[in-house]
């Protein structure tokens, strides 16, 4: 009967050959894909390889530069700064010499100008007051010996005379600082024939 008969009689076959062809191809494949890996596992060592020794030289390079150079920046700070250090003490102590002489030849110097000044003002005091008391032992001389002096009235001419009016002054001329007296009337009279006149009391 055609109920018997499969309706696909190839499928059997079909799925038979494909099941043992793909087994058969897995095992090339197999071996490409494991040559495909070992290549890339080869290539990806070889460059982890290179770029693990590459890098951690240059690293190792770099660090050596930077230690390197930091340590000689800082020997080269340390040593100037030593040397500096010398040459900063010098200076200030010579600044400080030069301070201090400074301060005391000063002094030195204006003591001497002002012993120099006071010696000579005792000097011209010495002086001024020999010269001051020269004068005034002349004047006191002079007027002590002109005070003795007494101005006689004897001339007919002298009416009035202040010297009858005023004692002994005590300078010369203190007799003038009082009023004028009231001198009596007088008239002129002819004395000689030539037309002089004088006046008496």
């Amino acid at each position: 009967m055609l109920s018997d008969i499969p309706e696909r009689p190839s499928k059997d076959g079909a799925d038979y050959a494909e099941t043992n062809l793909n087994k058969g191809l897995s095992y090339p494949h197999m071996v490409v894909d494991r040559s495909a890996n070992s290549s890339l596992d080869v290539t990806e060592d070889s460059a982890g390889l290179i770029s693990g020794v590459g890098t951690r030289q240059v690293r190792n390079s770099g660090n050596t530069v930077v230690r390197t150079t930091r340590r000689g920046s800082h020997i080269v700070r340390k040593e100037g700064t030593r040397y500096a250090e010398v040459v900063y003490d010098a200076g200030d102590q010579v600044a400080d010499v030069a301070h201090d002489e400074t301060i005391a030849y000063g002094g030195f110097i204006d003591n001497g100008v002002q012993r120099t000044l006071h010696t000579g003002g005792t000097l011209i005091c010495g002086t001024f007051k020999t010269y001051s008391n020269s004068i005034d032992s002349a004047t006191r001389g002079i007027f002590g010996g002109l005070l003795r002096c007494t101005v006689r009235d004897t001339k007919n001419y002298m009416v009035g005379s202040l010297n009858d009016q005023y004692p002994a002054a005590g300078l010369p001329g203190a007799g003038w600082r009082g009023p004028r007296p009231q001198l009596p009337a007088y008239q002129a009279e002819e004395t000689s024939g030539k037309g002089v006149y004088t006046a008496s009391k």
